[in-house]
């Protein structure tokens, strides 16, 4: 119980703690994509908006992956120091695969890491995409190794982003 319970906190707050770090945190509002269409595998459950993130879903196996966009902050950082960001707040982090992505119009980057949050080994899968002047975080996060099916779906949910020229 304890585990999902962190797992669920997690999930949704990777994107907060990207947002804290990456954005500088404050009061001042962030700029978020406002229409972009992402094409979802159908046997995940999208719950909406949590947090900070846009968009947050539920995948077979529990696992949650989450969305967020910004696109008035860090726009000139490399794709690997937005990845950086993204694992704040966790230790002993080994990459065990990265990747260009290749997506119309833009560029991205996937990394697949085990690390150590709160006492706990978490597998996350991280795709950052920089498209139209906007930054798009993708998170998977796991308490167990991902699936060859689970990364695969997750490349191909990240691919399929339709922003801006698209």
């Amino acid at each position: 119980m304890k585990l999902n319970i962190f797992l669920t906190w997690l999930g949704l707050g990777i994107p907060f703690l990207t947002s804290c770090a990456l954005l500088g945190g404050g009061s001042e509002k962030i700029q978020r994509a406002e229409t972009y269409h992402l094409n979802s595998p159908t046997e995940w459950q999208e719950l909406g908006s949590r947090g900070e993130s846009d968009r947050t879903y539920r995948l077979p196996s529990g696992n949650k992956v989450s969305v967020t966009s910004f696109c008035d902050r860090n726009r000139d950082a490399t794709l690997r120091v937005l990845t950086r960001q993204v694992l704040i707040g966790t230790r002993n982090i080994k990459v065990l695969d990265e990747q260009n992505i290749l997506v119309p119009n833009g560029s991205g980057l996937f990394t697949h890491v085990q690390a150590f949050a709160e006492g706990k080994t978490l597998f996350l899968g991280i795709g950052i995409v920089k498209k139209s002047g906007c930054v798009f975080d993708f998170s998977l996060v796991s308490s167990q190794p991902l699936t060859a099916n689970e990364k695969s779906s997750f490349l191909g949910f990240i691919k399929s982003l339709q922003y801006g020229n698209d």
